[in-house]
């Protein structure tokens, strides 16, 4: 089944790989304790990039892994991520944040390098970064979407005393 979000540039670029266009994979680092956001791209030279909302922003040149998700048993899909420490810009970051409830959000957006006008997967992929591990070397973990398998239906919890027709 195609991925009806992906832009048809995008798919063109991965199914004929041409040597003038590539993938700029970014990735954005955000908490809602904070005001700063980190933008990253998987490139040698900072890039100026317009977001889905419009506003164009500059995304520094940081390297990083990104290994696609996978479905767990319990039907969590995770993506495992490496980001590149040598700066310590990204634990320093994520240190400031350590002891706050709301996980870290990562967006992901790919980008064509001929065309930095709009992401090209829309809307974009947001995560929530999880089991953060910090060496001197990278930063690594794990981002995945909202669990909501195990939340209560339509955050209200249906019990027996208040729904007695649900069984005995």
């Amino acid at each position: 089944m195609p991925n009806e979000s992906l832009e048809l540039a995008m798919q063109e670029v991965y199914a004929l790989a041409p040597n003038d266009r590539v993938v700029l994979v970014t990735l954005q680092l955000s908490h809602p304790a904070l005001t700063e956001t980190i933008y990253m791209v998987q490139d040698r030279v900072a890039q100026n990039f317009t977001l889905e909302t419009g506003e164009t922003v500059e995304f520094e040149p940081v390297p990083f892994r990104l290994t696609p998700p996978t479905s767990g048993e319990d039907g969590l899909q995770e993506l495992n991520i490496a980001i590149d420490n040598v700066d310590r810009r990204i634990s320093d970051f994520l240190e400031l944040v350590e002891s706050e409830r709301a996980p870290v959000v990562m967006t992901y957006r790919p980008y064509l390098s001929d065309d930095p006008s709009k992401p090209q997967l829309d809307p974009p992929l947001v995560l929530s970064l999880t089991d953060v591990k910090i060496n001197v070397f990278e930063v690594a973990g794990k981002a995945s979407f909202s669990n909501i398998t195990n939340l209560k239906n339509l955050t209200e919890y249906y019990d027996r005393r208040r729904f007695p027709g649900l069984g005995g």
